[in-house]
């Protein structure tokens, strides 16, 4: 039963659906709490994360080789990003105490 539950991708995309409601509740309470500054960040994130989901999905499912290193791709990209917005953020970040 578990097994046809990951193998047919269902998982995954189980995954996925958390991964939109953490998306829209994360998103609402960094807006209302005036932390708009970290948005750009989680978005990066969760893009690389769900990216990544999409790869398993993939894998999991025979997808084309292709569209795993596509998704695989994208989530590298997308973590780049993150931690560029991290290092530039570091030094403006008004809650930075110098910790690494």
């Amino acid at each position: 039963m578990i097994e046809d539950f990951v193998a047919s991708g269902h998982a995954a995309d189980l995954i996925l659906v958390v991964m939109v409601f953490e998306a829209i509740f994360l998103g609402v309470y960094l807006k209302k709490r005036g932390l708009s500054r970290y948005i750009p960040g989680f978005w990066a994130a969760l893009i690389a994360g769900a990216a990544l989901v999409l790869a398993l999905r993939a894998a999991l499912t025979g997808g084309s080789v292709v569209v795993i290193v596509v998704c695989m791709g994208l989530s590298f990209a997308a973590h780049l990003i993150e931690l560029a917005l991290k290092i530039v953020s570091v030094p403006t970040n008004p809650d930075y105490e110098g910790r690494a």
